[in-house]
């Protein structure tokens, strides 16, 4: 059957999420940036029990849209899926568009027992030593197959996929309006240079790298701060590691924020010290909002930065390459400067969530 393209079509995104990151502020990027003439999307985040309303749906409520808790029962209760169906048959979705092992799994049933179409965009792998966490990434890709469109973000999460015709690469993109919109929060010392982080707290991310490379930074100079904003479970050993560096004074651990944003625009320079990644969306923020940033060089990240041009790159896991290169920018600020606003150009015409956006809708009408 081939669909009226002047038909609106109805996206259910499907997300089991414990916090508010880069997937999740993905999603509500691409709803936000989709043409509502053609398309109608809705989330639903896979909740295990009934309890207050999830980050992502509260910030997806903040922006307009339309997002519901959807309680599951249990980590991976096949009778959600049932449940589940049920719902997409009365709100007539057309289409799945899954995020991550649970919402695929979940999904797939859903879509089996709904007959609507699925996608899934893998947002990133990890690499962590969970033997647990391994095993669901493994089922994870072997799923792929029965899904009518696999969307990785970024050439190199397409590696990690077995190669087939259901897979269609769409570059990340970011929510250039929403970030520019942001209002800087105040700097209360004007005369300290920020060095920030957003992100969660895990040990892909490397922050012991940056922790280490802020040590050596404030061996000469005192008059710098840390700002880490963002939650997960190496917090408690993060803290630790501030101690003992002896740096805890000048490091400010901020949890999760509504305003992360907000608090982006103070910062001097952003740093994402990570082992591995996609195309990151901190980074791309970071740079449409202006600010310079030094990231390790790896996969993904050379994606956005070339170094010298549009940021800096530095050795994974070298603190002393990174400290190098952060006192770079500090003492060159109009390099620093110039390296933002040619990242800042590259975001809006490369990257911006709409453009992200009208390759979907395009993949959704073609699905049906």
């Amino acid at each position: 059957m081939t669909l009226n393209r002047n038909r609106k079509l109805s996206v259910l995104h499907l997300i089991g999420s414990t916090g508010l990151y880069g997937a999740e502020r993905w999603i509500l990027a691409l709803m936000r940036a989709s043409n509502t003439d053609k398309v109608n999307m809705i989330l639903i985040n896979l909740v295990d029990s009934d309890c207050v309303r999830s980050q992502v749906v509260a910030a997806a409520e903040e922006r307009g849209l339309s997002a519901i808790d959807f309680v599951t029962g249990g980590k991976f209760n096949p009778f959600a899926a049932v449940r589940l169906a049920k719902w997409i048959r009365e709100h007539k979705i057309d289409v799945i568009h899954a995020h991550g092992f649970k919402s695929d799994v979940i999904g797939l049933l859903s879509a089996c027992l709904s007959r609507c179409k699925i996608i899934t965009t893998p947002h990133g792998w990890s690499q962590e030593g969970n033997t647990k966490l391994r095993l669901y990434e493994a089922i994870d890709r072997w799923l792929f197959k029965y899904m009518d469109m696999v969307c990785p973000l970024s050439s190199e999460l397409a590696k990690g996929i077995s190669s087939g015709k259901n897979i269609r690469l769409i570059q990340n993109g970011v929510d250039v309006e929403e970030v520019l919109a942001a209002v800087p929060s105040d700097k209360t010392d004007s005369d300290c240079y920020v060095i920030g982080y957003i992100g969660q707290l895990i040990e892909r991310k490397d922050l012991n790298t940056l922790f280490e490379a802020f040590e050596i930074l404030c061996r000469d100079n005192r008059n710098i701060r840390l700002m880490v904003i963002g939650d997960g479970h190496q917090k408690d050993a993060l803290q630790a590691k501030a101690q003992q560096l002896r740096i805890e004074n000048h490091v400010e651990f901020l949890g999760y924020r509504q305003d992360a944003t907000s608090l982006l625009k103070i910062f001097d320079v952003f740093v994402l010290p990570s082992l591995l990644e996609g195309i990151p969306r901190c980074v791309m923020e970071a740079m449409a909002a202006g600010v310079p940033v030094i990231v390790s060089d790896i996969p993904g990240n050379r994606d956005l930065v070339v170094s010298g041009k549009t940021g800096l790159l530095f050795a994974p896991g070298n603190a002393h390459d990174l400290a190098e290169k952060v006192e770079y920018a500090r003492s060159h600020p109009d390099d620093a400067k110039d390296m933002s606003i040619r990242a800042s150009d590259m975001i809006m015409s490369e990257y911006s969530s709409r453009k992200m956006a009208l390759e979907y809708e395009a993949i959704y009408y073609e699905l049906m």
